[in-house]
This record gives C-alpha cells, structure tokens and sequence, in this order.
C-alpha cells in the first residue's frame, strides 16, 4: 500500500496519496499500541461472518467504533 501511494504521488504529481497512506498507517498504529483498541477490534473482527446477523451486525458497529476512535486520536 506505501509503495503504490508513492507511485501514486509521483505520477499524480501530488502528495495527497501519500498523506492518506499515513493516515491510515498511524490510525492502525493507534489502534495496535492501545490494548483497549486492539482487544476491541480483535473481538469485533472474529464475530464479522457470525451466522447469527445480530451479532454480525454488533461486530461492525465495534469495528467502525474503535476505527473512529483511533482516527480521532490520530488527528489531535
């Protein structure tokens, strides 16, 4: 993903690619350096393909939760 916004930004002749791969680089540094993220979204993923769709639902509702905080966190 960091060579093809390189690449990216070469041919676009912009660094806007390259700005949005950091942003998604410290959002899953955040998420991975904060055990109550990291145990979060750990728990949120393995119930994603649950057979019972409430439960699949709630997953995505955490993944998106803990990805929203960690992107909050990141901008400060």
């Amino acid at each position: 993903m960091k060579d093809e916004a390189f690449a990216k930004a070469v041919e676009w002749q912009s660094l806007s690619p390259v700005q949005s791969w950091v942003l998604i680089w410290a959002k899953e540094i955040e998420i991975a350096r904060r055990p109550d993220l990291s145990t979060r979204y750990a728990q949120a993923q393995s119930n994603v393909e649950h057979e019972d769709p409430a439960i699949a639902w709630e997953a995505l509702r955490e993944l998106s939760a803990v990805v929203d905080e960690a992107m909050k966190a990141v901008r400060e």
